[in-house]
């Protein structure tokens, strides 16, 4: 009698394409080692690249410097952005409220020193897959946030194949191939970090200056 695949093993979209691309190369993979791969893959991508962010107002009082935000949409805040005034923001560009802001603790924001007068802020929280996933095991992502899954997908494909293959003792270990999966992987990844930073336009330069260098002020972030 021939064997039957077990119902609802195939990923839905936006994983499905990344799940077949990679059982091309390595059939054998269990969905639950598949599943493992995946997420650690994604995650890290996530937060080397700020691809998946979302904006938050903070509401500003005097006297108070710490500020717990809570997303509204899927997702685990990773890194701070920018906070920034959306009354005083010019034609297409958002600048820092005032140095010295952070979020030391992921969700936390906090700033030097509160302002005189209550006042509304926006704050740009770039966010990584983190716990729990969906129903079926998965990352979950929101439908209007599966596009960096679209368009990186070879970057998540050869991250999981890079990591599938570094495992010992696999039918489908290979650490020749494993290297130049990863050596592929960085490169997607530092590609997709590279157009985060220039908000996806050609040639362009979305950062003002490098924000290591600031002293005084922070530039802005469009």
């Amino acid at each position: 009698m021939p064997m039957v695949k077990p119902a609802g093993t195939i990923p839905v979209y936006p994983w499905d394409r990344v799940y077949a691309d990679v059982k091309i190369f390595i059939a054998g993979i269990t969905d639950a080692v598949f599943k493992w791969v995946l997420f650690q893959v994604a995650n890290d991508f996530t937060d080397a690249t700020n691809i998946w962010t979302e904006e938050v107002s903070v509401n500003v009082q005097p006297n108070v410097v710490s500020y717990p935000v809570t997303l509204q949409h899927k997702g685990f805040p990773n890194r701070l952005m920018i906070v920034y005034d959306p009354a005083l923001v010019p034609p297409n560009e958002k600048r820092w409220v005032m140095g010295g802001a952070g979020m030391q603790v992921p969700g936390t924001i906090t700033i030097p020193y509160a302002p005189s007068t209550a006042v509304t802020w926006k704050a740009v929280i770039a966010k990584i897959v983190e716990e729990p996933v969906d129903s079926n095991g998965y990352p979950d992502v929101e439908t209007a946030d599966q596009w960096w899954i679209d368009q990186y997908r070879d970057a998540l494909v050869a991250g999981c194949l890079a990591r599938l293959m570094m495992m010992p003792a696999k039918t489908f270990s290979n650490p020749s191939l494993a290297k130049q999966y990863n050596t592929a992987y960085i490169s997607e990844r530092s590609k997709a970090r590279g157009d985060v930073i220039k908000a996806n336009t050609f040639g362009g330069q979305r950062w003002q200056f490098p924000q290591g260098w600031s002293t005084v002020t922070r530039k802005g972030w469009t």
